[in-house]
C-alpha cells in the first residue's frame, strides 16, 4: 500500500472514530440532534441539469438539502414517490453518490436516512397514542352518559311520574329484598296501605286536575313522614303502599297517624263541574297497617302480607273511614 493509501485511510479511520461512532452514541441515547453533518451535499438540479421548473427543489441554493429526503421531488421529470419509496433509487443516483465521495459521508448519510425514518416512525406512533387516548377519552365520557342515562331510564321505569313515588311494578322488588333482609338481619318489617276516602267523587265533581293535585300531595305527605331507607309506591289510581325496614307494629302505626292527620288537616281549592265558584275541598284517608318479624318470614309470603293490609284498610273503611287500623 503507497504512502498516500496509507495517509488517506489512516484518515478515514481518524473521521469514522470522530465523526461516526459519536453519532451512534448519541442515538442510543435517544439525542435527537444525532445527525452527520455533511459539507459534501451537492444540489440535485444543478448536477442533473434539471429543467422540471415544477419540481419543489428547482432554482433553490439552500445548502444540505437532502432531495431523497423529501416527498413528491422530480428526476427524469416524474414525481417521485415517499421518502421509504424511493430510497433505493435515490441511493444509486448521482446526486447522492456525489454527496458522498468517501466512505465516511456515505456511512453517514445512510446514518441520517436510517435517523429520518425512525424519527417519522416515532411521530406516528407518537400522533397514534394521541388519537387513542383522546378515543379512550371519547369512550369512557360516552359509556359514562350511556351509565347515567341507563340509570335515568330505569328510574323512569320504575316510577309513578304524578307522585313522584315508585310505582307498583317495583314493588315485589322490593318486598323480596326487605323479607330477606327481615329474616337475615333479625329486623322487624311493617307495610301500610294508603287509600284516599271518596277519591272518585273528586274526579267526578271537580275535574282530574284537581284529583292529580291531591294524589301528588299525598306522594308528598308520605316522604315528609317517612326515612330514606323507606319505600313508598303508588299502588293504583287512590291508593298507596309504603314498605317500612326495621320497624314494628307500633311504630309503623305513629307514621300512618302523622300522615292521614297531615292529609286529614288539607284544604284543595276546587270549582265544581257547571259553577263558578272556587271552594275548599278535603278529604280524609284510611290506613291499613301490618308488620312481620323475623321468626315469621320464613313462613310468611309476599301475597300473605299485602292481603293482611288489605283485611286492615277492609276495617278502616267499614269504621267510616279516616283511621288508621292495625291488623292483629
Amino acid at each position: 500500500m503507497s504512502p498516500d493509501n496509507k495517509d488517506g485511510m489512516k484518515n478515514i479511520l481518524k473521521r469514522l472514530r470522530e465523526e461516526i461512532i459519536p453519532m451512534f452514541e448519541k442515538a442510543l441515547l435517544n439525542v435527537n440532534s444525532a445527525a452527520f453533518r455533511n459539507s459534501h451535499i451537492v444540489n440535485c438540479w444543478k448536477t442533473l441539469d434539471c429543467k422540471t421548473t415544477g419540481c419543489a427543489l428547482y432554482g433553490g441554493e439552500a445548502k444540505e438539502v437532502r432531495c431523497w429526503h423529501l416527498s413528491g421531488t422530480y428526476c427524469d421529470e416524474k414525481p417521485h414517490g415517499s421518502f421509504v419509496e424511493k430510497y433505493g433509487k435515490c441511493s444509486d443516483c448521482k446526486v447522492f453518490k456525489d454527496s458522498c465521495p468517501t466512505i465516511v459521508e456515505e456511512i453517514g448519510e445512510h446514518f441520517n436516512n436510517m435517523m429520518l425514518l425512525l424519527t417519522r416512525q416515532n411521530a406516528k406512533i407518537l400522533e397514534d397514542n394521541k388519537h387513542i387516548e383522546h378515543l379512550n377519552k371519547e369512550l369512557i365520557s360516552a359509556l359514562e352518559q350511556i351509565d347515567v342515562q341507563s340509570k335515568e331510564i330505569q328510574k323512569l321505569m320504575i316510577t309513578d311520574r304524578l307522585t313522584g313515588l315508585f310505582n307498583r311494578n317495583y314493588l315485589i322488588t322490593v318486598l323480596e329484598n326487605e323479607i330477606g333482609r327481615c329474616n337475615r338481619y333479625g329486623h322487624p318489617l311493617a307495610i301500610m296501605i294508603i287509600d284516599i276516602d271518596n277519591f272518585r267523587g273528586i274526579n267526578d265533581n271537580y275535574g282530574q286536575e284537581v284529583g292529580d293535585t291531591m294524589l301528588a300531595y299525598v306522594g308528598n305527605l308520605i316522604n315528609e313522614n317517612t326515612r330514606k331507607f323507606d319505600r313508598a309506591f303508588r299502588y293504583g289510581e287512590e291508593e298507596f303502599i309504603v314498605v317500612l325496614p326495621e320497624t314494628d307494629l307500633t311504630l309503623a302505626y305513629i307514621v300512618a297517624e302523622r300522615i292521614r292527620k297531615g292529609f286529614e288537616s288539607k284544604t284543595f281549592l276546587a270549582t265544581r263541574k257547571g259553577h263558578l265558584t272556587t271552594h275548599g275541598v278535603s278529604r280524609t284517608l284510611s290506613i291499613g297497617i301490618t308488620s312481620t318479624y323475623p321468626f315469621k318470614t320464613n313462613d310468611i309470603s309476599i301475597e300473605d302480607l299485602l292481603n293482611q293490609t288489605d283485611k286492615a284498610l277492609y276495617q278502616a273503611k267499614n269504621k267510616g273511614g279516616n283511621i288508621s287500623i292495625r291488623y292483629e
